[in-house]
């Protein structure tokens, strides 16, 4: 499991090297990255394929958490609160 956190984490430090500027500084918002950066180490590790082969996977997770979210602040149930 460490060397495919390795390298996920070596894959994050690439593309932000890409992004910094002429005099090597840059300003980013990291947390998209480290969401992506959880993603793709719960991939390769569990899944044996990287995030964006698995992307479709993640979206219908998320699409499916948002919808219990919704449903569980409409339905009431008795004693719940």
């Amino acid at each position: 499991m460490l060397p495919l956190f390795i390298k996920c984490c070596d894959d994050l430090i690439s593309n932000w090297e890409k992004m910094l500027s002429s005099d090597g500084s840059s300003e980013m918002d990291v947390w998209p990255f480290l969401q992506n950066l959880a993603r793709d180490a719960i991939s390769r590790t569990a899944f044996g394929s990287s995030f964006e082969e698995g992307r479709r996977i993640f979206q219908l997770l998320k699409e499916q958490t948002d919808l219990t979210v919704q449903l569980m602040l409409k339905v009431y149930i008795p004693g719940w609160r």
